[in-house]
């Protein structure tokens, strides 16, 4: 863990600029290009809030790492603490700082809690559909298989491998099995190597809601099940075998049934 005590001055090409002064955005603290005067409170914090986040990209500031005290803040950027505060505040909101008693502000790890309460919010204000969500999450879902086939490492083989026996024992379970649908989803996409793809399919599946997906399995015969199964073991078997492109056509038609069997439902029910 590291704490920036102090506040060296910056690289040559940058400069600080007092919010006293003019508008001031990240880029402004990057180019070191100045705008036109900030006309609120709110404006100024907002502008203060780019800036702190610039100082945790320049300093390479890493989770878990302290910010410097209010004060020294303060000093810093030439404003009041009431003004860093508010700045904070606003970063706390936007997921990139916590603020810990005892300790001040802390950068937070990365997370899909922010993407989590977007697409939530999609959904409840917008009425955002869930056909809607499941067709965004499709070419996430399927370019997660691709990397999974050629960066999964022999342990997270034997983990996805694993999961796909205990869905073959639980398909009558939907409880069990729509649990083990997430976990097997959320491996996969670790098994990506990729952070963003990582945290887009827990936040998809986050705010679909477990109990909308306990509905359509437990809407499906049998032999539907079965597929949806057979369909599991298939990417996870070319996941195996590195082949990315049969891993990607697997997981296409996987999504590709599920949207076509939602649409079926949703018709049927309009009869």
């Amino acid at each position: 863990m590291t704490t920036t005590s102090n506040l060296p001055m910056t690289p040559p090409h940058y400069i600080v600029v007092p919010l006293s002064c003019q508008r001031v955005t990240m880029a402004t603290y990057l180019t070191g290009c100045v705008m036109s005067r900030p006309s609120s409170a709110p404006a100024r914090s907002s502008q203060l809030a780019d800036l702190i986040l610039a100082h945790v990209l320049n300093h390479g500031l890493e989770p878990g790492d302290v910010l410097p005290a209010e004060g020294k803040l303060a000093a810093h950027f030439q404003v009041s603490r009431p003004v860093i505060r508010e700045a904070i505040k606003q970063l706390e909101g936007r997921g990139i700082l916590e603020v810990i008693n005892g300790r001040g502000a802390v950068v937070r790890p990365l997370s899909e809690v922010q993407l989590v309460a977007y697409f939530t919010h999609a959904i409840a204000v917008h009425h955002l559909t869930f056909r809607e969500l499941m067709e965004a999450r499709r070419p996430i879902e399927v370019q997660s298989a691709r990397l999974a086939a050629q960066r999964r490492t022999p342990d997270q083989l034997e983990a996805m491998q694993a999961i796909v026996q205990r869905m073959r024992r639980n398909i009558g379970n939907a409880d069990v099995y729509v649990d083990l649908d997430r976990d097997l989803h959320a491996l996969i996409a670790e098994a990506s190597g990729n952070v963003i793809i990582m945290h887009l399919v827990r936040a998809f599946r986050g705010a679909l809601n477990d109990l909308t997906h306990e509905m359509l399995y437990r809407r499906r015969n049998r032999q539907q099940l079965e597929r949806v199964h057979i369909l599991h073991d298939a990417i996870v078997t070319e996941i195996g075998y590195r082949n990315a492109e049969a891993a990607g056509r697997a997981m296409d038609v996987h999504f590709g049934e599920a949207l076509a069997f939602l649409i079926e439902r949703q018709e049927g029910m309009r009869r």
